[in-house]
């Protein structure tokens, strides 16, 4: 039988994964099985196209082989057509010139589709997540079968056949057009095979979060008219009442889409608390730093163009994002009391093949319950024990979900498999450790940056300790390196560091007998004056280094 040269063509490259992508695999099969039961069909040749008639159903075939048509009602592509594209493989030939094992395909079409098309249907967010999942190996599985891409979306349980033309490709969500789960198939694809790259994917990603710039600007002017205004004013001068102006005021920002702001607001709310209620903890410096930080936010967020002000915005930090798998050994933990009202325990983590700082924060609101029930031991991730009982313990986590400031995420999606304890010199490499203070003041102590990245470890060459200060009531360590650069340790003598001060002074009393010792401090660097400082999260007398 003689066939149009397209319907040949796409005959000829047309193998069983193809035709199971145009449907699925069971009308396949139940087409051969038809095709095997029934006499030889009519078939006449018009023009680019062959009608064949199969019993009462009419099919007409034609390139490309989804375009074909059946009198029968379905919508889709049904066992008809299925049924007249196997038999008319059966009838043509080999095609002067070819050769028994065609060429494998080169998907032209799909690596020619505009990528930027794909990046605007599936928004910033979902393209975010793509990338992040893939960075952390933790991407959809893609398989190449024959003329057929199959995409596997495991968090989602969708399956995508890609296929050329694209619009004739399956997915298991049974959407006939282009859903955003063969978009994602496809961007997925492109970036598996080099026809782009995650940066200038990113580059493509629309810069608004979908905020609405009237009520941006109303917020940011009136974050500035109050703010103007306590200024003005004065702190010594404030009613109480201007912490629920702020408290207000951060609400106000979260509503607005201004995840930045609103931290901004609550940490100047923090302090205004701190002032209020005579904390011996309160510091003017610091409270004048948030002050100006949250006033010149709101302004440039005012004055910034809509990609600006997107970077500005910030991100909401409950957005947790897959990062794969995890090497994480927990290096300390620490028992905090809010002054927001919220208490709890924060966990930190090191992860071993990133050689980076996590944590997890296991806080809730204080004030409903009673200071000394507000402890609580917190089992996650699958874990045979408590995350305080894993102290010094190496494990592994599959499925981590992370925010942008390296905070974990408690989703029940997350294993994680005990390693069991290990000393922390086996697990942290020697160039981590801080031994040249001038590194702290370079890379560890900017006054506003989050926590996380002022994380470290430090190894001094000497420890001094120092008188205990019954005034300021502070146990105070001077740490030096080995150029003489100091560090000060420094911890205020209060119900909630009682702990901290105890676990010192018998450090201190150690040194009297051993002032050769070597430990390694954990904590988080500020500053404060003219001094740079350090809160002690953990103390490693013995480091275990390893040999």
């Amino acid at each position: 039988m003689t066939l149009p040269d397209t319907l040949a063509a796409a005959l000829a490259a047309a193998d069983e994964e193809y035709l199971i992508g145009l449907c699925n695999k069971g009308t396949v099969n139940r087409a051969k099985k038809d095709l095997a039961g029934s006499d030889a069909p009519e078939a006449r040749t018009e023009g680019e196209e062959v009608e064949i008639r199969l019993g009462d159903a009419v099919c007409r075939i034609r390139a490309p082989l989804g375009e074909s048509t059946c009198s029968c009602p379905s919508s889709g592509i049904c066992r008809h057509r299925i049924a007249a594209i196997l038999w008319l493989k059966g009838q043509a030939g080999p095609r002067s010139g070819e050769t028994a094992s065609p060429a494998p395909p080169a998907f032209a079409q799909l690596r020619a589709f505009s990528t930027e098309k794909l990046v605007r249907q599936l928004g910033a967010k979902r393209v975010n997540d793509l990338l992040a999942r893939q960075a952390g190996g933790d991407g959809p599985t893609i398989r190449q079968g024959g003329s057929t891409i199959a995409v596997e979306f495991p968090w989602q349980d969708v399956t995508v056949r890609l296929l050329e033309p694209l619009e004739h490709s399956s997915c298991s969500c049974h959407s006939q057009s282009l859903c955003i789960h063969k978009a994602e198939a496809l961007l997925a694809w492109q970036l598996q095979n080099g026809v782009t790259d995650p940066a200038a994917v990113r580059a493509l990603c629309p810069p608004s979060d979908g905020r609405d710039p009237a009520a941006v600007r109303r917020v940011c002017e009136e974050v500035r008219r109050t703010l103007a205004g306590q200024l003005a004013t004065g702190l010594s001068r404030l009613p109480a009442e201007s912490c629920e102006t702020v408290e207000r005021l951060a609400a106000l920002a979260h509503t607005a889409g201004l995840p930045a702001l609103e931290r901004a607001l609550r940490a100047l709310h923090e302090e205004y608390t701190a002032c209020f209620a005579r904390s011996a903890a309160f510091r003017d410096e610091i409270c004048l730093a948030r002050f100006a930080h949250a006033f010149r936010l709101a302004g440039a967020l005012v004055n910034a163009d809509e990609e600006t002000q997107c970077v500005l915005a910030g991100h909401f930090r409950d957005e947790y994002r897959p990062v794969g798998r995890l090497e994480l050994y927990l290096l300390g933990l620490r028992d905090v009391a809010g002054r927001s009202g919220y208490g709890g325990t924060i966990y930190y983590f090191w992860e071993r093949a990133a050689h980076r700082f996590y944590t997890y924060a296991d806080l809730r609101p204080a004030f409903y319950e009673e200071p000394a029930r507000r402890r609580r031991d917190t089992v996650l991730w699958k874990l045979p024990c408590t995350l305080r009982q894993a102290w010094n313990c190496a494990l592994d986590l599959e499925g981590a979900r992370a925010n942008e400031d390296g905070g974990l995420s408690a989703t029940e999606r997350c294993t994680a498999t005990l390693l069991g304890r290990q000393p922390p010199g086996s697990v942290v490499p020697q160039g981590e450790l801080i031994t040249d203070f001038s590194r702290l003041l370079a890379e560890r102590s900017a006054p506003l940056a989050p926590e996380i990245q002022r994380l470290a470890l430090v190894r001094p060459a000497c420890c001094e300790p120092q008188a205990y200060d019954r005034v300021r009531q502070t146990f105070s360590l001077r740490l030096l390196d080995k150029a003489g650069r100091d560090l000060w340790l420094e911890v205020r003598y209060q119900s909630a560091e009682q702990a901290v001060v105890q676990t010192l002074e018998r450090f201190a009393a150690r040194l009297q007998r051993r002032p050769d010792a070597a430990p390694v401090f954990f904590g988080t660097v500020y500053r404060e004056g003219d001094r740079l400082k350090l809160y002690p999260i953990e103390l490693f007398a013995d480091w275990g280094d390893a040999t």
